[in-house]
């Protein structure tokens, strides 16, 4: 994936373009939003971050640019300002300037997923999605993945161990991590994650018929199932277990 860094602070720019690629993301730095343009034109990013004032144009301006171009009118577009525009509600979000870089990552995923979810309906629901887990949550992954209703096998890769998960009609039935399986392999490759903030995933569609002969080791819903999970996290980090 791709995101179009637009700031003419350097400090600012280094920061995001580092959390960006440590997500997986090919990141550029501009700040002239013109000059920008003309690289929107032949590479097309998957999500555009923009200070409110550029070198030639302001955020607000440089926005109006994009989405008057059909082609760029769906990319989501993030403005870093403390002073939002009175067109914010023509923003997909605004934050604070100074709002960690991690943040928003964090935030420039969840824009994206949604995006993918809204345009590509039924067809997104036969098309694999892969990427790296950063400063996207592995929670937030599975529960897109449940309120989407995929139907298919996520395979993850955090610190060198590898992990799958399938998922039926967006419930997760079952899971293997090293020799553990169920809920107790999804407990501990969560508990992996919170230790080692980076890894990569990729999701395969699957047919109903591909379950035939897949084992079902959960049977709570996904919902249920990660919020008693959270909660055994939480009471681990505590000290409680």
């Amino acid at each position: 994936m791709k995101a179009l860094i637009l700031t003419s602070q350097p400090t600012q720019g280094a920061s995001l373009k580092e959390s960006f690629a440590l997500s997986g993301f090919e990141a550029r730095i501009e700040d002239s939003a013109l000059y920008a343009m003309t690289l929107l034109e032949r590479n097309h990013p998957d999500v555009i971050v923009s200070a409110p004032t550029l070198s030639d144009l302001s955020g607000l301006e440089f926005f109006e640019l994009v989405r008057s171009d059909p082609q760029l009118a769906l990319v989501p577009f993030i403005l870093l300002s403390d002073t939002p525009p009175a067109q914010t509600g023509e923003f997909d979000l605004v934050l604070p300037t100074h709002t960690p870089a991690a943040e928003v990552v964090r935030s420039a995923y969840r824009l994206i997923l949604e995006l993918t979810r809204k345009t590509h309906g039924a067809e997104a629901s036969n098309a694999g999605i892969q990427g790296y887990l950063g400063d996207m949550n592995l929670f937030e992954l599975a529960q897109w993945l449940a309120k989407s209703a995929k139907t298919g096998r996520l395979r993850l890769d955090i610190g060198g161990e590898r992990a799958t998960w399938l998922f039926s009609k967006g419930q997760l039935v079952h899971a293997e991590y090293g020799e553990k399986t169920g809920e107790d392999a999804v407990l501990h490759l969560l508990l992996k994650a919170e230790k080692v903030k980076q890894g990569r995933f990729q999701f395969e569609p699957l047919s109903e018929a591909d379950f035939f002969l897949e084992p079902i080791t959960i049977r709570k819903s996904t919902d249920q199932l990660l919020l008693s999970l959270a909660v055994e996290i939480d009471h681990r980090q505590q000290g409680l277990h």
